[in-house]
């Protein structure tokens, strides 16, 4: 079992750097730094992305460094999710999917007493991922023009949660974020009198930034909620950060005898990029066997610059997410189904996007699964469908399916056994 779990890890980290391509996803993408990211934890998927008030023994969230402090053994999170995209445009549609790295987390206790956890990892922050061909006519000559897109940022963690006492857990994290983002346009000839052309526009950037959060778990006892429930609340702040970049743009031209003639390439370092603000508010209500929560996440793109490669109009984002989680039994000797998490949630993503004078929001559903495989070590499986954009003023409206697969172990895989 150690084998095939060790076997997930290495498959899921070595896909990272070549499956978001895939074979296309959504067109709002070539926007901005791509669609941002909201993967808080492999729990909270299945959830609509909420629980940044929760603290949680089996469960590393990715946003909020203060919900580390409930973590009591050294634990690790790795996945990865599929995107399909059903997207019209009013008269014609497509479908499109790709598979992307979910992200890998490690929190490792290092004085249980205090709540003193050291936590790092990578996961995504964005992701550009489109490919989209139409073919159009001048006259009797036919021609296609092509436009692709690939990559997006991640966010890499380092830091520590704390408890100082009257229930409050706080936390801390410097990030660094890096990455490449390539757009592609090219333009083809049904006939070899004219020349086929591509330009590629790419940019890397890199740079840190920090977060810090604070989780108040003693609210049920200042409202005199029975003992055996806890009412908690949260708040996360990371900072804007200015990620340095350099730009460049690549040029080709194909001639008749479809050689390669012409190739140029424009660089322009020194460029910066800057990540806003992004401040995050939570509450949640538990029990032994279930959890609701709700949180509300608000980013500051208005102020936000596009560049040669970022294009696009920008608007301050906010996101509602609200969901829940049953957990009958956590004890090892109950059944297998009384073992199982039930995981559902609703969310509302006002986007970043502000395309054509249109606002790009997001409505959707999600639900999940966390099934036991050995030991406490999960299987968490996310399902999610949501609606997306307006097929107003040339613009595409994207049905997306998401389906997530996260893998959750503690510190039994990392201990040597007896007899070494």
């Amino acid at each position: 079992m150690k084998q095939h779990i060790l076997w997930f890890i290495i498959f899921s980290l070595s896909v990272s750097p070549m499956l978001p391509a895939g074979n296309g996803g959504s067109g709002y993408s070539r926007y901005g730094i791509g669609d941002v990211r909201y993967t808080f934890s492999e729990r909270a998927i299945g959830m609509a992305n909420s629980g940044l008030a929760a603290l949680s023994s089996t469960s590393i969230d990715q946003y909020n460094p203060a919900a580390w402090s409930g973590i009591n053994r050294t634990r690790f999170s790795v996945g990865v999710q599929y995107e399909g995209f059903n997207t019209t445009d009013g008269a014609n549609s497509a479908y499109l999917s790709g598979t992307g790295f979910g992200g890998f987390m490690l929190a490792i206790p290092v004085y249980t007493t205090s709540g003193i956890v050291f936590g790092t990892g990578i996961t995504p922050y964005s992701s550009v991922n489109y490919n989209i061909s139409s073919t159009s006519s001048y006259g009797s000559l036919l021609y296609n023009v092509k436009y692709a897109g690939e990559g997006g940022l991640s966010e890499g963690h380092l830091g520590l949660s704390y408890i100082p006492g009257n229930d409050f857990s706080l936390g801390a994290k410097f990030s660094y974020y890096f990455g490449t983002m390539r757009h592609n346009v090219s333009q083809s000839f049904s006939t070899s009198e004219y020349s086929n052309a591509s330009e590629t526009r790419s940019m890397e950037a890199h740079g840190i930034g920090a977060t810090i959060g604070i989780i108040y778990s003693g609210l049920g006892k200042a409202l005199n909620i029975d003992s055996s429930r806890t009412l908690s609340v949260g708040l996360v702040l990371s900072s804007s950060s200015s990620l340095k970049a350099t730009e460049k743009h690549y040029y080709a031209f194909t001639s008749t005898s479809n050689q390669v003639t012409i190739r140029d390439t424009t660089v322009f370092p020194g460029t910066t990029l800057t990540l806003p603000l992004r401040l995050g508010f939570g509450a949640a209500y538990s029990t032994k066997e279930f959890l609701v929560a709700s949180d509300l996440l608000y980013q500051q793109w208005s102020s936000f610059n596009g560049t040669g490669v970022v294009l696009g109009n920008f608007t301050n984002s906010s996101r509602f997410s609200i969901g829940g989680e049953i957990f009958p039994h956590h004890e090892g000797t109950a059944s297998f189904f009384q073992r199982l998490a039930y995981r559902a949630g609703f969310f509302y993503d006002a986007s970043y996007y502000n395309i054509n004078g249109e606002s790009i929001n997001e409505l959707g559903f999600t639900g999940g699964f966390g099934i036991p495989v050995v030991s406490d070590t999960r299987l968490n499986i996310g399902i999610g469908y949501s609606f997306r954009g307006t097929t107003n003023n040339g613009l595409q409206q994207d049905k997306i399916f998401r389906l997530s697969f996260s893998l959750n172990g503690s510190e039994r895989w990392f201990l040597p056994s007896e007899d070494e």
